[in-house]
């Protein structure tokens, strides 16, 4: 079926949008993947994910705007959308999710320490109380084994 030309133009703009979203994806999973530098072997798990997680945005596209028909300028646009991403987007992106993501982690951090540091002083304070008690103990045990020491010296 012959679709008219500006159709055809809208698939392809809707086609280089979703390259532009793959390359967004790809920046995120770069920027979490630099994060633990995993092993091989989670390096190739991770990179198969990433490319499953981008064929289904690439078949949700397909079928969302063509009814999931296959014409060479749909996948042309994908490579002009990632080409184009690359090139204009990427390091602007990049800096971005890096700011966002390195305050986020701090953010985090400072959470936890607000939440775990209350709970720190509590341990540490039952930890000197039981080492007061623990003190006052073995005194007053020491003193009754001095005090039935001279009880028997008595007798």
């Amino acid at each position: 079926m012959i679709l008219p030309i500006n159709i055809q133009i809208f698939y392809f703009l809707y086609t280089a949008l979703a390259g532009i979203i793959i390359g967004i994806m790809f920046d995120v999973y770069r920027i979490l993947r630099g994060f633990n530098n995993p092993n091989k072997f989670i390096t190739a798990i991770s990179d198969l994910l990433f490319w499953i997680l981008a064929a289904i945005v690439v078949f949700i596209f397909f079928f969302h705007t063509n009814n999931g028909e296959l014409r060479y300028y749909t996948f042309v646009g994908i490579i002009i959308g990632i080409f184009l991403y690359f090139k204009l987007f990427s390091r602007g992106i990049l800096k971005t999710l890096r700011f966002i993501i390195y305050y986020f982690i701090k953010f985090i951090r400072i959470l936890v320490i607000l939440i775990f540091y209350p709970i720190k002083l509590i341990g540490y304070g039952l930890k000197l109380m039981k080492y007061e008690i623990k003190k006052y103990i073995v005194k007053v045990f020491k003193n009754k084994k001095f005090i039935f020491k001279k009880e028997k010296e008595i007798r």
